[in-house]
């Protein structure tokens, strides 16, 4: 079985780290336990290989995206806080094997730099069969283990579409 504290403080100490939200946790919103909660039973032990967040303000409203990639799993997540009781807290979770196809963009001249470096500049959209669509990385890339993993999931990614591809290839038996 999972240890769920854990996995928790694994969850904290990542969404921590990324650029613009400990600002915005240091508020103790009402909803974080509740994400805390569904990130964690999304996730299960499985080992997070990219954890990226991202938030838009408006004046009375904050709206909050975590994704995360295990090893077989998207993890979407959503907030809306529009300052009213009960914030709208929602958690997908889908197979890595339904990507259809991904997209790259962005990037400068510096981003070539070094063969093995991930300068930031670089978005990829990964598109899932389900509609969902998840842009990492969701925040600024400015660490070695934020660059690692993105590179990771690259990886990943480029793995997934191979292996749907060969999946989508076989012939379906019809029951009997």
């Amino acid at each position: 079985m999972a240890d769920m504290s854990a996995i928790q403080e694994k969850l904290r100490a990542l969404l921590d780290e990324e650029r613009g939200l400990r600002e915005l946790l240091d508020r103790k919103p009402t909803w974080y336990s509740l994400l805390l909660r569904q990130l964690e039973l999304a996730v299960g032990d499985q080992p997070i290989i990219y954890l990226g967040a991202a938030t838009a303000s408006a004046p009375s409203s904050v709206t909050l995206r975590v994704g995360i990639f295990t090893d077989h799993t998207v993890v979407a997540a959503e907030v809306v806080d529009d300052n009213t009781p009960g914030a709208q807290v929602v958690t997908r979770v889908e197979s890595r094997s339904g990507l259809l196809r991904f997209e790259l963009s962005g990037g400068t001249e510096s981003d070539n730099a070094s063969p093995s470096s991930w300068a930031g500049g670089f978005r990829i959209r990964a598109f899932y069969q389900s509609g969902l669509v998840v842009t990492v990385p969701a925040n600024i890339v400015d660490t070695e283990a934020k660059r690692v993993s993105v590179q990771a999931v690259l990886d990943g990614i480029r793995g997934d579409l191979e292996a749907g591809r060969e999946y989508r290839a076989l012939p379906v038996e019809e029951p009997s």
